[in-house]
């Protein structure tokens, strides 16, 4: 098939939230099929980021996004904007319409892959050619649940992103040939677990490169990764070091906390102080982090889709104690429980990580049946079996016994 995919972002390094299409268009260039990569490129964006997406794309087409330097309220009002057309379209969604309408004319297509909300207005331009959006995560999901956790002066511009992107979503259920999510979770949250158009395609992991390479594990070391500006990882981040660790150090008094990832907030930054507590910022390589571990903790109390670094965690073969909102999010298609250890509180929290910390005392070999669940479960290449299968149905024309499939474009 000859593909064209068009990202929110651009899907490399594989630091980015965006690693999922990076493995996606890897793996569909490796079973034959065509592709066109058209994505925002962000101010982070590098001439050899695209060089390692065209070992892969037959063609890689960039366009500058540039919405750096502008605060929280002027984002979201842009990408309000970018969603109805006209005038309020961002100069980088008119770009890429352009950029649409050109590949178009030179040469066809037989469908449309479409990844990121932010880049959706722009799929107008692709006329009636079948599309398949990939959903992944119900980020209205993940607003409304940060609602509970907001202070006052923050509510009201939350409140507008969570409307907002309860819109672009309904838009784009309502537009799509085919829509992939992440997680049942996020696909029953839009559309209901009955609805004919909608897969389930879970992120894998890259067993190669996350594998430890001893097999002892750290002494008396909590940690977490992922990009600390993010909202539900500050959140998690900001509960680690408040309200868990302090009730770990009353059974370890050696515990330490290292909290690994790029562009940590202010408030956590400023939170983040002491010999007990180790924020790392940007990292070229989280693995070394991974393994001078015990135990990783994710207590996020609002997110959405797959959390890759609890999957990646698990991998390199480490305890996970994680929230109930992370264990829904890491299923299995077959039912089987991921071996996670499941607390809601931070008195659960704290208890359950004393636990491996004493363990570890006593045993240091690391926990293989984490990396077996992840290789039988999360694997690209079983993820990319049924992406193809979605890609093909598109071309092939609408589901029957579902609502109407291809809506006047």
């Amino acid at each position: 098939m000859r593909i064209l995919y068009v990202t929110s972002a651009f899907p490399y390094p594989l630091t980015s939230g965006y690693l999922r299409h990076y493995f996606f268009i890897r793996e569909l260039s490796q079973r034959g099929h065509d592709i066109t990569l058209l994505a925002l490129a962000g101010a982070r964006f590098e001439p050899e980021h695209a060089a390692e997406l065209e070992r892969y794309a037959e063609r890689v087409v960039c366009v500058a996004a540039h919405s750096r330097g502008r605060n929280r309220i002027a984002r979201a009002m842009l990408r309000a904007g970018s969603l109805v057309g006209g005038p309020g379209a961002t100069r980088a969604v008119r770009m890429m319409r352009s950029s649409i309408r050109r590949l178009l004319a030179g040469e066809s297509f037989d469908t449309v892959l479409l990844a990121g909300k932010a880049a959706f207005a722009a799929v107008e331009a692709v006329g009636d050619l079948p599309l398949v959006a990939d959903i992944c995560d119900a980020a209205s999901m993940r607003l409304r649940r940060a609602l509970r956790y907001e202070p006052p002066e923050r509510l009201l511009l939350s409140a507008i992103e969570y409307a907002e992107a309860r819109r672009i979503e309904r838009e784009i259920v309502r537009r799509a040939d085919r829509l992939v999510f992440a997680s049942p979770r996020d696909r029953d949250a839009l559309v209901g677990a009955n609805e004919p158009r909608a897969a389930v395609i879970a992120n894998g992991v890259d067993l190669d490169f996350w594998r430890r390479s001893t097999p002892e594990l750290g002494l008396d070391t909590i940690i977490l990764t992922g990009v600390m500006s993010y909202p539900p990882n500050t959140d998690a981040a900001l509960q680690l070091i408040h309200e868990v660790l302090p009730r770990v150090k009353r059974s370890v008094p050696g515990a330490k906390l290292l909290i690994v990832g790029r562009n940590p907030s202010w408030r956590l930054e400023r939170a983040a102080h002491g010999p007990d507590v180790e924020l790392t910022g940007y990292v070229a390589d989280i693995r070394p982090y991974l393994e001078r571990a015990t135990v990783f903790a994710a207590p996020l109390r609002f997110g959405a889709g797959i959390q890759n670094k609890v999957l990646e965690a698990m991998a390199m073969e480490l305890p996970a104690v994680v929230s109930p909102l992370v264990a829904d999010g890491i299923s299995s298609a077959n039912g089987e429980r991921a071996p996670l250890h499941i607390a809601a509180e931070p008195d659960q929290f704290a208890g359950l990580i004393c636990h491996e910390l004493e363990l570890r005392r006593k045993s240091f070999v690391a926990q293989s049946d984490s990396r077996r669940f992840v290789a039988s479960h999360f694997q690209w290449g079983r993820s990319v079996d049924k992406l193809e299968e979605v890609l093909t149905s598109s071309v092939s024309g609408p589901v029957m016994g579902g609502r109407v499939c291809s809506p006047s474009r």
